[in-house]
């Protein structure tokens, strides 16, 4: 390898290898930075496995796997419980009813969103015919197993109401255990807050010998309740060949809500969201079509992805490519910043190098200038001591080597460092004559 190629190998290298290393240390920077892959499975804490909660809940799992998620179903006993298991980080999810958030500590959790509004149902044993919830004083009541919202919920609207363990008979029994006591007449009322499609709920619904109240003064109970939406039944809504209901029936209703633990993984919002919306965009007997998912009916802080994502729809990454192709994409985007970097540096790097190259060359030209200015002033005690400074630069000069298409620079450095020295010969030589 020749010595001019070598020279030039040297600078490329100690100029490129140099930012070389800064690209590299900026990624390296830049990767601590970089989110944690999104879990391939989680928990979600629901319900009984005969409510809506559950039913629902597997219908999100079979959605998820599409995405490669495997979403555990995990039967508890309504929604108190369910929040519990989120604080201990039992589950990573749950279904969890409107209405209990002032009772319990929510400091841990968010909201992804309401799915769905689930009525509060209050059936009795014909004849007896009740026209209020305070008719049902003195009498037996289901209000739900403890640790659901149904129960929380029941004890606050019979309170309201001056119902309590004093004066009626309260039973904590949640539907599954309600129903058969109902119909056998074992019990007088019960409370259930589910969704029209619970299977149990239609049951009941379908049954002679069973009547639905209705909630003729829901405007003032969800003014006393503001987490309470009135909603009317139809008749005929639920079936129109038996007419059921058989009338108009007014009922309040809260909203079932999607929470998450606040460190659940931000790459599992979307595909979680995804999966609800297939689930709930068309609606049902008390929706509208694309109602739900919704940052509305919420009373636990909204995760800001999740509102993000309701309000606009998924971001464009999620939009146009798989799912994990877009995680991956979303996790790496930082890494960016690097190559952002590079841009710049791809500029400095030619100049840098010519800057280096051209310095071996022009780092002579100072003590050149001194030279020729001492000449200029036609010293002669200076014109030998000049003679063996410039003798001296033109064999260092001689030594430097730079890549070929510098070379010209080089001889013209040399030219000068030649001219100057025929000056101070001349000068020399005229001191000599005169003397």
């Amino acid at each position: 390898m020749s010595k001019h190629l070598s020279s030039a190998l040297t600078e490329y290298v100690k100029v490129w290898g140099l930012l070389a290393l800064i690209v590299v240390l900026g990624f390296l920077l830049a990767y601590q930075f970089v989110e944690p892959p999104p879990p391939k499975a989680i928990k979600i804490a629901t319900g009984g496995q005969d409510g809506a909660y559950y039913a629902f809940a597997q219908k999100y799992a079979r959605s998820l796997a599409a995405d490669g998620i495997t979403l555990e179903v995990v039967s508890t006993a309504g929604s108190i419980e369910n929040l519990e298991l989120l604080k201990t980080g039992a589950v990573s999810l749950a279904l969890v009813q409107g209405g209990i958030a002032a009772d319990t500590d929510t400091e841990q959790v968010e909201s992804l969103g309401s799915l769905f509004l689930e009525p509060v149902w209050v059936f009795y044993r014909r004849p007896t015919r009740i026209k209020r919830l305070s008719d049902l004083k003195g009498s037996r009541v289901a209000v739900g197993a403890a640790g659901s919202g149904t129960y929380l919920l029941a004890l606050r609207l019979l309170s309201a109401e001056g119902i309590s363990e004093s004066n009626t008979t309260l039973l904590r029994e949640n539907l599954a255990q309600a129903t058969p006591s109902l119909l056998e007449g074992k019990i007088d009322d019960a409370f259930y807050v589910a969704s029209p499609e619970a299977p149990l709920v239609r049951k009941l619904l379908q049954d002679p010998a069973i009547e639905l109240l209705s909630f003729e003064r829901a405007p003032a109970y969800t003014h006393v309740f503001p987490f309470l939406t009135p909603v009317t039944l139809t008749e005929g809504v639920l079936d129109l060949e038996r007419n059921i209901p058989s009338r108009d029936t007014k009922l309040v209703a809260v909203s079932a809500s999607l929470v998450a633990r606040k460190n659940l993984n931000d790459s599992l919002i979307p595909a979680l969201l995804k999966a609800i919306t297939e689930v709930h965009r068309e609606g049902g007997v008390l929706e509208q079509r694309g109602q739900f998912p919704s940052i509305n009916f919420v009373d636990i802080p909204l995760n800001d992805d999740a509102r993000r994502y309701i309000t606009n729809g998924p971001s464009l990454l999620f939009r146009w490519f798989p799912y994990r192709t877009a995680v991956l994409l979303d996790r790496l985007k930082i890494l960016v910043l690097p190559f952002l970097v590079l841009i710049p540096l791809f500029r400095v790097a030619p100049p840098l190098y010519n800057w280096r190259i051209r310095s071996r060359i022009y780092r002579w030209y100072a003590a050149v200038r001194e030279i020729d200015a001492v000449i200029e002033q036609e010293d002669a005690r200076e014109a030998e001591a000049a003679m063996k400074r410039l003798n001296e630069i033109e064999k260092d000069v001689a030594s430097v080597s730079v890549p070929l298409s510098y070379t010209g620079e080089l001889y013209q450095l040399r030219l000068h460092i030649g001219f100057i020295k025929e000056n101070a010969a001349k000068l020399a030589n005229r001191t000599a004559d005169d003397s």
